[in-house]
């Protein structure tokens, strides 16, 4: 049994990494576990919605549930950052949203890997400068103990 839940999760891998390769156009290479894939697909962007609403209300212990501690942001300029210092920015006030919206939502799902795309409109400031404006984003979620968790976002700011 273990080979066969390895093999699973090494073809999952396997599929996200060809999937981020080939630059996520309408590729699927979905590995699943039995799970019914729709019916995950389907949970992924309330989930997101409920990571908009601790953000709003700085809810740290939210975000730290729905977020694995080896996280990795890659943010819209470009620098990498980790799950604990979003948290310790949000904590603190130095990072403090006002608004954030999400639209065009898609989710791949590749057995105990979800790949979420989607265009979010956050409006907030971060260390005193104010920030706003659409990005294209792509969250990764790993599934853990009957639960999804964040385990890498990447984001680029849209003109």
């Amino acid at each position: 049994m273990w080979r066969t839940v390895a093999s699973r999760q090494s073809l999952a891998r396997l599929g996200v990494t060809l999937f981020l390769l080939a630059g996520g156009h309408d590729v699927c290479f979905a590995a699943t576990t039995g799970a019914d894939t729709s019916t995950v697909a389907d949970s992924i962007p309330g989930l997101e919605a409920q990571r908009g609403q601790a953000l709003l209300k700085a809810d740290t212990t939210a975000l730290s549930r729905m977020t694995a501690d080896e996280f990795v942001e890659i943010a819209r300029t470009g620098q990498l950052r980790t799950k604990a210092d979003n948290i310790r920015d949000i904590a603190s006030g130095d990072l403090k949203l006002t608004s954030v919206k999400y639209d065009q939502q898609t989710v791949r799902v590749y057995g105990d890997v979800a790949i979420l795309m989607g265009i979010a409109d956050n409006t907030g400031v971060f260390r005193g400068f104010p920030f706003s404006g659409r990005i294209r984003y792509t969250r990764i979620f790993v599934r853990r103990r009957g639960g999804w968790q964040a385990v890498a976002m990447q984001h680029t700011p849209l003109p």
